[in-house]
């Protein structure tokens, strides 16, 4: 059983926990990730995935101010120009960059394109230790920060612990942070 000292452990490193690890990394943190697997390589000739994002002007700032988002290029991206969305008849919503006097709105990226741009800036950075393949067994709050045990029997001592870890989040049910549910 060893234990693993670190500032900030994030578990889940998909796009949010990927893109959050990567900029307090870049604040000067020290940053682990704790996830499951690590995103599969980009094929350049492989079908597009169907999980995909409509990335905002905002977000691309974003992972530019990351230095990832040349990648995501380097992948496959395509700008959108207009979006619209709807719930129910009368609950419909259209973004139309030409209305806006904008060139576009964004861009529609594969989840596994930024996830695979963020894992790739990581594994870069001297500051981001990823842990994978790895699992949370148990979360324990102390007097410092916390106690994360690992499903191989190690131990990691954050100061802070940040679940990112999907709606089903194993970091929120063990820190027992309930939620209300919209159905």
């Amino acid at each position: 059983m060893t234990n693993q000292p670190t500032e900030i452990a994030i578990v889940g490193g998909g796009m949010v926990g990927g893109a959050l690890a990567l900029g307090l990394a870049q604040q000067g943190f020290t940053v682990m990730v704790i996830e499951h697997a690590a995103p599969a390589p980009f094929v350049a000739d492989s079908q597009p995935d169907v999980r995909i994002s409509a990335i905002s002007a905002a977000s691309v700032a974003l992972l530019k101010g990351l230095g990832v988002w040349e990648a995501v290029q380097g992948m496959r991206s395509h700008p959108y120009r207009r979006l619209e969305t709807w719930e129910w008849e009368n609950a419909h919503v259209v973004f139309d960059a030409a209305e806006l006097k904008l060139p576009l709105l964004g861009y529609m990226v594969e989840n596994n394109v930024l996830q695979q741009a963020l894992w790739q800036a990581l594994e870069a950075h001297p500051g981001v230790t990823l842990r994978v393949p790895a699992s949370l067994s148990a979360l324990h709050r102390r007097h410092d920060g916390y106690a994360l045990e690992l499903a191989d029997g190690e131990w990691v001592t954050p100061k802070l612990v940040i679940g990112a870890d999907g709606a089903n989040s194993q970091v929120r049910q063990m820190a027992g942070i309930g939620i209300h549910a919209w159905q």
